[in-house]
Protein backbone atom coordinates (compact mmCIF):
# COMPACT_ATOMS: atom_id res chain seq x y z
CA UNK A 1 0.00 0.00 0.00
CA UNK A 2 1.28 3.30 -0.80
CA UNK A 3 2.66 5.32 2.15
CA UNK A 4 0.49 8.29 2.03
CA UNK A 5 -2.87 7.17 1.86
CA UNK A 6 -5.30 10.37 2.22
CA UNK A 7 -8.13 12.00 0.53
CA UNK A 8 -6.15 14.46 -1.50
CA UNK A 9 -4.45 11.28 -2.61
CA UNK A 10 -7.62 9.36 -3.39
CA UNK A 11 -9.18 12.20 -4.86
CA UNK A 12 -6.81 12.94 -7.55
CA UNK A 13 -7.06 9.14 -8.68
CA UNK A 14 -10.54 9.72 -9.09
CA UNK A 15 -10.70 12.61 -10.83
CA UNK A 16 -8.76 11.31 -13.71
CA UNK A 17 -11.92 9.49 -14.12
CA UNK A 18 -14.50 12.42 -13.81
CA UNK A 19 -15.72 11.13 -10.22
CA UNK A 20 -15.18 13.19 -6.77
CA UNK A 21 -14.93 12.37 -3.47
CA UNK A 22 -18.51 12.50 -1.90
CA UNK A 23 -17.26 12.60 2.08
CA UNK A 24 -16.52 9.52 4.40
CA UNK A 25 -15.94 8.71 7.55
CA UNK A 26 -14.56 6.66 10.47
CA UNK A 27 -16.53 3.13 10.49
CA UNK A 28 -18.58 2.40 13.67
CA UNK A 29 -20.31 -0.60 14.07
CA UNK A 30 -24.05 0.67 13.46
CA UNK A 31 -23.09 1.35 10.18
CA UNK A 32 -23.43 -1.64 8.66
CA UNK A 33 -20.28 -1.74 6.69
CA UNK A 34 -18.94 -5.32 5.11
CA UNK A 35 -16.03 -6.77 6.82
CA UNK A 36 -12.72 -6.75 4.11
CA UNK A 37 -12.37 -9.68 1.83
CA UNK A 38 -9.56 -11.34 4.95
CA UNK A 39 -12.08 -10.73 7.30
CA UNK A 40 -10.81 -7.41 8.88
CA UNK A 41 -12.62 -4.98 9.90
CA UNK A 42 -13.13 -1.70 7.96
CA UNK A 43 -11.82 1.33 9.34
CA UNK A 44 -12.55 4.09 7.16
CA UNK A 45 -15.33 4.37 4.52
CA UNK A 46 -14.58 6.91 1.55
CA UNK A 47 -18.23 7.51 -1.27
CA UNK A 48 -16.90 8.06 -4.59
CA UNK A 49 -19.67 9.84 -7.58
CA UNK A 50 -19.86 12.45 -9.68
CA UNK A 51 -20.84 16.21 -9.54
CA UNK A 52 -23.21 17.72 -12.00
CA UNK A 53 -21.78 15.53 -15.39
CA UNK A 54 -18.35 15.68 -14.40
CA UNK A 55 -18.45 11.68 -15.38
CA UNK A 56 -19.84 11.83 -18.47
CA UNK A 57 -17.01 12.44 -20.87
CA UNK A 58 -14.83 9.80 -19.27
CA UNK A 59 -17.83 7.31 -18.86
CA UNK A 60 -19.41 8.03 -22.73
CA UNK A 61 -15.83 7.64 -24.66
CA UNK A 62 -15.80 3.98 -22.72
CA UNK A 63 -16.34 0.47 -23.60
CA UNK A 64 -18.98 -0.17 -21.82
CA UNK A 65 -21.06 3.43 -22.96
CA UNK A 66 -20.41 1.96 -26.56
CA UNK A 67 -20.66 -2.15 -26.59
CA UNK A 68 -24.83 -1.89 -26.72
CA UNK A 69 -25.15 -4.06 -23.17
CA UNK A 70 -27.02 -3.50 -20.36
CA UNK A 71 -26.41 -1.38 -17.71
CA UNK A 72 -23.73 0.42 -19.20
CA UNK A 73 -23.18 3.17 -16.03
CA UNK A 74 -23.05 0.39 -13.29
CA UNK A 75 -20.78 -1.70 -15.57
CA UNK A 76 -18.67 1.19 -15.63
CA UNK A 77 -19.12 1.83 -11.95
CA UNK A 78 -18.03 -1.42 -11.18
CA UNK A 79 -14.74 -1.60 -13.23
CA UNK A 80 -13.59 1.71 -12.02
CA UNK A 81 -14.18 1.16 -8.29
CA UNK A 82 -12.38 -2.37 -8.27
CA UNK A 83 -9.40 -0.82 -10.18
CA UNK A 84 -9.49 2.11 -7.60
CA UNK A 85 -9.83 -0.25 -4.94
CA UNK A 86 -7.40 -2.65 -5.85
CA UNK A 87 -5.17 0.41 -6.30
CA UNK A 88 -5.79 1.08 -2.51
CA UNK A 89 -5.83 -2.36 -1.05
CA UNK A 90 -9.54 -1.74 -0.07
CA UNK A 91 -12.82 -3.52 -1.13
CA UNK A 92 -15.33 -1.50 -3.61
CA UNK A 93 -19.20 -1.66 -2.48
CA UNK A 94 -21.95 -0.12 -4.72
CA UNK A 95 -25.45 0.75 -4.89
CA UNK A 96 -26.65 -1.31 -7.08
CA UNK A 97 -26.29 -5.47 -7.78
CA UNK A 98 -28.56 -6.67 -4.30
CA UNK A 99 -30.34 -7.94 -3.03
CA UNK A 100 -28.92 -7.59 -0.05
CA UNK A 101 -28.05 -3.68 -0.76
CA UNK A 102 -26.24 -1.72 1.03
CA UNK A 103 -27.10 1.41 3.14
CA UNK A 104 -25.76 4.14 0.59
CA UNK A 105 -28.26 6.37 1.58
CA UNK A 106 -27.80 6.31 5.16
CA UNK A 107 -23.79 6.30 4.62
CA UNK A 108 -24.52 9.49 2.33
CA UNK A 109 -26.20 11.48 4.81
CA UNK A 110 -23.45 10.44 7.42
CA UNK A 111 -20.18 11.14 4.59
CA UNK A 112 -21.65 14.51 3.78
CA UNK A 113 -24.31 17.54 4.23
CA UNK A 114 -27.10 16.31 2.49
CA UNK A 115 -31.21 16.15 3.10
CA UNK A 116 -34.31 15.26 1.99
CA UNK A 117 -35.74 17.62 -0.81
CA UNK A 118 -39.55 17.62 -1.94
CA UNK A 119 -38.79 15.62 -4.93
CA UNK A 120 -37.47 12.80 -2.47
CA UNK A 121 -33.93 13.14 -3.65
CA UNK A 122 -31.22 13.91 -1.39
CA UNK A 123 -30.17 17.73 -1.86
CA UNK A 124 -26.44 19.10 -1.70
CA UNK A 125 -25.76 22.65 -0.25
CA UNK A 126 -23.27 23.35 -3.73
CA UNK A 127 -24.72 20.34 -6.15
CA UNK A 128 -27.95 20.86 -5.23
CA UNK A 129 -30.05 17.68 -6.88
CA UNK A 130 -27.06 17.30 -9.55
CA UNK A 131 -25.27 14.44 -7.57
CA UNK A 132 -24.91 10.86 -7.40
CA UNK A 133 -23.48 8.13 -6.10
CA UNK A 134 -21.67 5.56 -7.68
CA UNK A 135 -19.51 2.99 -5.29
CA UNK A 136 -17.61 3.10 -1.92
CA UNK A 137 -14.40 1.79 -0.83
CA UNK A 138 -13.36 0.35 2.25
CA UNK A 139 -10.20 0.86 3.92
CA UNK A 140 -8.71 -0.63 6.67
CA UNK A 141 -6.66 2.05 7.75
CA UNK A 142 -8.41 5.33 9.03
CA UNK A 143 -7.39 7.51 6.63
CA UNK A 144 -6.21 11.26 7.20
CA UNK A 145 -7.87 13.82 6.19
CA UNK A 146 -11.76 13.00 6.48
CA UNK A 147 -13.83 15.51 7.32
CA UNK A 148 -15.94 14.27 10.27
CA UNK A 149 -17.41 17.55 11.37
CA UNK A 150 -21.12 18.06 12.45
CA UNK A 151 -23.41 18.33 9.16
CA UNK A 152 -26.61 18.81 10.74
CA UNK A 153 -28.60 21.01 8.65
CA UNK A 154 -31.95 22.14 7.28
CA UNK A 155 -32.60 21.49 3.91
CA UNK A 156 -32.83 24.55 1.76
CA UNK A 157 -36.43 23.51 0.68
CA UNK A 158 -37.71 24.41 4.38
CA UNK A 159 -37.30 28.10 3.22
CA UNK A 160 -37.92 28.28 -0.38
CA UNK A 161 -41.21 29.24 -0.61
CA UNK A 162 -42.10 29.46 -4.45
CA UNK A 163 -41.43 25.30 -4.50
CA UNK A 164 -41.20 25.61 -8.17
CA UNK A 165 -40.33 22.37 -8.43
CA UNK A 166 -43.31 20.87 -7.56
CA UNK A 167 -44.83 23.28 -9.81
CA UNK A 168 -42.29 22.02 -12.77
CA UNK A 169 -43.34 18.46 -13.42
CA UNK A 170 -45.85 18.71 -16.79
CA UNK A 171 -48.46 16.20 -15.16
CA UNK A 172 -48.08 17.77 -11.18
CA UNK A 173 -46.49 14.32 -10.64
CA UNK A 174 -44.89 15.77 -7.52
CA UNK A 175 -47.02 16.88 -4.81
CA UNK A 176 -46.65 17.31 -0.76
CA UNK A 177 -47.96 13.66 -0.67
CA UNK A 178 -45.34 11.95 -2.84
CA UNK A 179 -44.43 11.49 -6.51
CA UNK A 180 -47.16 9.32 -8.71
CA UNK A 181 -44.94 7.42 -10.55
CA UNK A 182 -47.37 6.03 -12.92
CA UNK A 183 -48.84 9.70 -14.16
CA UNK A 184 -44.94 10.00 -15.01
CA UNK A 185 -44.75 7.50 -17.12
CA UNK A 186 -47.45 7.68 -18.93
CA UNK A 187 -47.04 11.08 -19.69
CA UNK A 188 -43.34 9.95 -20.82
CA UNK A 189 -44.92 6.98 -22.69
CA UNK A 190 -47.46 9.42 -24.71
CA UNK A 191 -45.20 12.37 -25.19
CA UNK A 192 -42.05 11.38 -27.05
CA UNK A 193 -41.41 14.77 -27.64
CA UNK A 194 -41.79 16.24 -24.50
CA UNK A 195 -38.79 18.07 -23.04
CA UNK A 196 -38.44 15.86 -19.88
CA UNK A 197 -37.01 13.15 -22.78
CA UNK A 198 -34.36 15.39 -23.96
CA UNK A 199 -33.43 17.68 -21.04
CA UNK A 200 -34.04 15.10 -18.24
CA UNK A 201 -37.17 15.74 -15.18
CA UNK A 202 -38.37 18.81 -15.44
CA UNK A 203 -39.01 18.68 -11.92
CA UNK A 204 -35.48 18.73 -10.84
CA UNK A 205 -34.63 21.48 -13.63
CA UNK A 206 -36.97 23.73 -12.11
CA UNK A 207 -34.86 23.37 -8.77
CA UNK A 208 -32.70 26.73 -8.22
CA UNK A 209 -30.62 24.66 -5.99
CA UNK A 210 -26.77 24.15 -7.72
CA UNK A 211 -28.66 24.87 -11.10
CA UNK A 212 -24.80 25.52 -12.64
CA UNK A 213 -24.08 21.66 -11.93
CA UNK A 214 -27.45 20.73 -13.91
CA UNK A 215 -26.64 17.69 -16.45
CA UNK A 216 -25.64 18.69 -19.45
CA UNK A 217 -28.57 17.39 -22.19
CA UNK A 218 -27.11 13.60 -23.53
CA UNK A 219 -26.29 13.12 -19.81
CA UNK A 220 -29.77 13.81 -18.75
CA UNK A 221 -31.11 12.52 -21.82
CA UNK A 222 -28.76 8.87 -20.90
CA UNK A 223 -30.73 9.10 -17.62
CA UNK A 224 -34.11 9.84 -18.82
CA UNK A 225 -33.98 6.70 -21.46
CA UNK A 226 -32.88 4.11 -18.59
CA UNK A 227 -35.30 5.34 -16.26
CA UNK A 228 -38.23 5.27 -18.88
CA UNK A 229 -37.08 1.81 -19.57
CA UNK A 230 -37.50 0.52 -16.37
CA UNK A 231 -40.70 2.07 -16.00
CA UNK A 232 -41.66 0.53 -19.09
CA UNK A 233 -40.80 -2.97 -18.00
CA UNK A 234 -43.33 -2.15 -14.18
CA UNK A 235 -45.97 -1.05 -16.01
CA UNK A 236 -47.32 -1.34 -19.93
CA UNK A 237 -48.73 -4.68 -20.39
Amino acid sequence: MPNKLDIETLNQSAQKYGLVIRGGFHVETQDSVPDLSNGEATASLVLFGNAGSSLWSEFSSSKEYADGLADPLDRWSTRIGNQLAEQWQGIALFPFGGPPFQPFLRWAKKAEQLESSRLGMLIHPEYGLWHAYRFAIAFRHRLNGLDTSNRVSASPCVTCEDQPCLAGCPVKAFTSDGYDVESCFHFLDQQPEALCHSQGCQARRACPEGASFGYESEHAAFHMRKFYQSLGNRFKP
